[in-house]
């Protein structure tokens, strides 16, 4: 009594141990490598930007000169203090360029969110399709191994031949080499999903999860960022047509033997033969081209949105049919089994339609499997993932 207790709360504890995908899904966002490395690229960002906004150093120069002639020999020096100044305007485009980047980054790793959350639900409608197929299988080796254990009672009883009995023992065999194959799968779609999740070890994992539609709508990310690239390109062409952005304040002081100088002044770049005119050009012909791709993404999404919409329709129809055509041969494959007890039928007919019965069971698993992936395309398309 004691042993069954503990068998029990064993298998409770297996029960309650095992994690929901949301879960997993939660713990994987937050400790993914892959992410944190995505999310430094802000900070990445931040730095540049420093950089681009920041001030030059001003420069120092001292010099000592010695003056001599022929009745005395005298000592002079001069100190020169010069500074790069901003012109006024080119800190407002400075900031514009930089905020348009900041933006565009920001974007870029909620895009990466975004693909990440798709490509783990996908990789988990793979591992709960293969636990499926194997579960059937398993399911299918116990249905020939009933059939093996009455034929060996009629080959004993002496109602059929022996051939007849190896065949259903075979047929045993090859479902359990199926099983085994069906376990290979499982073990690497777990692995696989264990690998992309970047987490160090995966908890026993519900399979019951079932995706849902999103029935809101949300601003593509794939277009977001396409139209942050735009952006980012116009205010760097708007930052280019400062031709001149610096000019050098310089003042110096010079005190020689029979004189003191000083000397204060500007110096300003002549934009002459660098205008920046080819910079200015590659600037706006890439904001041009993020305008062509946001347009082409735009038709590509609703292409998409469309197709999944029609296939999902499509999808859940063959499906419907398909569990009619399952609850069918499930019920002839029990008449078949109670025919073969008293000799009513012949074995190659009835592992037949128990064969048919798999096969429709393994279609019905796929055509899940494919509903399931159409959900999770349609909500990343429709902005269910965007952070």
């Amino acid at each position: 009594m004691l042993q069954k207790n503990i068998m029990l709360l064993l298998l409770l504890s297996g029960v309650v141990a095992a994690q929901s995908f949301q879960e997993f899904q939660k713990k994987a966002l937050h400790l993914s490598p892959y992410l944190k490395a995505n999310q430094l690229e802000t900070a990445k960002a931040q730095e540049r930007n420093a950089i681009v906004q920041r001030y030059k150093n001003p420069t120092l120069a001292l010099e000592v000169s010695q003056f001599d002639d022929s009745l005395s020999k005298e000592k002079g020096y001069r100190a020169a203090l010069s500074q790069p100044l901003r012109l006024w305007g080119v800190g407002d485009d400075i900031q514009n360029y930089t905020d348009a980047t900041m933006n565009e980054t920001n974007t870029f790793v909620q895009l990466q969110r975004a693909e990440f959350i798709r490509e783990l639900s996908l990789l988990y409608i793979e591992y709960v399709s293969a636990s499926k197929l194997y579960k059937l299988a398993q399911e299918s080796l116990g249905v020939a191994q009933k059939i093996e254990k009455i034929s060996q009672e009629r080959f004993e009883a002496g109602t059929i031949a022996r051939v007849k009995y190896l065949q259903a023992r075979l047929e045993s065999a090859k479902m359990k080499n199926i099983v085994d194959a069906k376990r290979v799968q499982k073990v690497a779609c777990y692995y696989r999903l264990l690998r992309f999740s970047g987490l160090q070890e995966l908890d026993t994992l519900q399979t019951d999860y079932r995706f849902e539609p999103f029935n809101g709508s949300k601003d593509p990310l794939s277009i977001a960022y396409l139209e942050s690239q735009r952006k980012t390109a116009l205010s760097k062409a708007q930052l280019l047509e400062n031709k001149v952005q610096w000019l050098n304040l310089y003042g110096e002081y010079e005190k020689e033997p029979d004189q003191n100088i000083l000397r204060v002044g500007i110096e300003v770049p002549l934009a002459v033969f660098n205008t920046k005119k080819e910079e200015r050009s590659l600037a706006k012909l890439k904001a041009q081209q993020s305008v062509l791709m946001v347009e082409n993404e735009k038709r590509l999404l609703s292409h998409t949105l469309r197709a999944l919409q029609e296939g999902r329709t499509a999808l859940e129809q063959l499906l419907l049919s398909t569990q009619e055509l399952y609850l069918s041969q499930r019920e002839l494959l029990g008449m078949y089994e109670d025919g073969y007890k008293i000799a009513n039928v012949n074995l190659l007919e009835l592992q037949s339609i128990k064969n048919e019965m798999i096969q429709t069971q393994e279609k019905k698993i796929q055509l899940e499997k494919k509903i399931q992936q159409n959900i999770v395309q349609h909500n990343y398309v429709t902005g269910a993932y965007n952070e």
